[in-house]
């Protein structure tokens, strides 16, 4: 458990040194002059809009840029963000956090509004700050001033606890349409949730099928990878056999599939893994001895997050559930048995698990996006098969290199 504590510390640790981290990715500036300065912007997924950006131009300089000097800024073909001032509503949408009546307070506010599409006749942007997320809808007939998309969630005032949902977006956006002369698209609006799909597919359809489109069409990715290392087992038996600690170092293989939900930045990624490993332990003492050779093939189903991560430079923690298929070619046990303590060999006792279900922790470093080094732990886990009187337990720790490839 000592070890178990130790990895945890570790990990809470690793924040602590992730503040100088950055993801430069090319783009550029407009300041308020007009002027576009190209370089490259520190990239992060941006839950919030954010209220100001690292530049870092061709020299290496380095400069802030907020809504006060910044008209815009972008990083190529990823995002888009333009400096607005607009009315931003108040009132959550959350359900714990919901009025007993309407709530159609506003504040002004000058923000950086994520661009998602400019079209011909309508403009779609996104603002998300701790209070909600919202989108809003420019007329290009209209000085192309955004205004927000109403959507509103209270409380019924006759204390039911009935959800009452004001749409107005969807009447905002008829009324886009049929200033536009599109038809045909009230079935479509009617039905429309407020959500970036939707809301996108009908401004597209507003704009005559077209309409250029300021954000990633998909984030989404994989790779693959392929590597190898040390499985290092730590095996005791309690109860009715008992023995000190018996240790095996044994090769491991493994192969896998991760699942980057962000490409870009690939801050999270999932793992399914596929691995193979042994152990061979070998207790004895002047009467008894206990053999056991194990073979393993898993299947590791992993969640990972770097918290530190730059492009050349990634430190993740994380870990997951591996399902274990094990097979015991060899597992005896040999004792003094009957009145003159014959040494008898009982093969195939004690009976272990062939399925089995065990924790796996993992840390560790990814160099240029290529190499991973990580060192891993798996808390105790009982191998023996439900003896009242006995059991087997192992602790496993790894190390290994994997190489990351094709990514796409």
């Amino acid at each position: 458990m000592k070890h178990l504590y130790l990895f945890l510390f570790l990990i809470f640790l690793l924040p602590f040194f992730a503040s100088a981290q950055s993801n430069y990715k090319p783009g550029y500036v407009v300041n308020l002059k007009g002027d576009t300065l190209k370089g490259s912007i520190n990239y992060h997924e941006w839950e919030k809009n954010p209220a100001q950006v690292t530049f870092k131009n061709g020299s290496g300089n380095v400069q802030e840029f907020t809504v006060y000097n910044a008209r815009a800024f972008a990083v190529n073909g990823l995002e888009y963000y333009e400096q607005r001032t607009v009315s931003v509503s108040t009132d959550p949408v959350d359900l714990g956090k919901l009025m007993p009546k309407s709530d159609s307070n506003f504040v002004t506010k000058t923000v950086f509004l994520k661009l998602l599409m400019r079209g011909k006749y309508a403009s779609l942007y996104y603002y998300n700050d701790d209070v909600k997320s919202r989108f809003y809808l420019s007329d290009a007939a209209d000085s192309g001033q955004p205004d927000e998309l109403g959507y509103h969630v209270y409380y019924a005032a006759d204390n039911s606890n009935a959800l009452q949902y004001i749409t107005r977006y969807r009447t905002q956006l008829q009324y886009e349409a049929q200033k536009n002369n599109v038809a045909g698209l009230e079935s479509l609006i009617g039905q429309a949730r407020y959500d970036v799909d939707d809301l996108m597919r009908i401004v597209t359809k507003i704009n005559g099928g077209s309409g250029q489109q300021m954000v990633s069409q998909n984030l989404f990715g994989t790779r693959w990878f392929a590597g190898a290392g040390l499985n290092y087992n730590d095996m005791l038996f309690t109860g009715t056999i008992t023995y000190g600690d018996a240790y095996s170092l044994f090769p491991k293989a493994s192969v896998g599939l991760d699942i980057l939900p962000n490409k870009s930045t690939q801050r999270f990624f999932l793992r399914v893994e596929a691995a193979f490993t042994g152990d061979s332990h070998d207790f004895k003492d002047k009467e008894t001895e206990l053999k056991v050779n194990q073979l393993t093939a898993s299947v590791i189903l992993q969640a990972y997050y770097n918290f530190y991560n730059s492009e050349k430079l990634k430190i993740f923690v994380g870990g997951g559930i591996a399902v274990n298929f094990s097979t015991y070619p060899v597992h005896y046990y040999i004792a003094e048995e009957g009145i003159d303590l014959t040494p008898t060999k009982n093969t195939g006792y004690p009976d272990y698990h062939p399925l089995w279900e065990s924790i796996v922790l993992k840390a560790g470093v990814i160099l240029n996006k290529k190499i991973e080094i990580y060192a891993g732990y798996s808390p105790a886990t009982t191998l023996t098969n439900n003896y009242a009187d006995l059991a087997g337990n192992v602790v496993s720790y790894q190390a290994g290199i994997n190489y990351l490839f094709g990514a796409k």
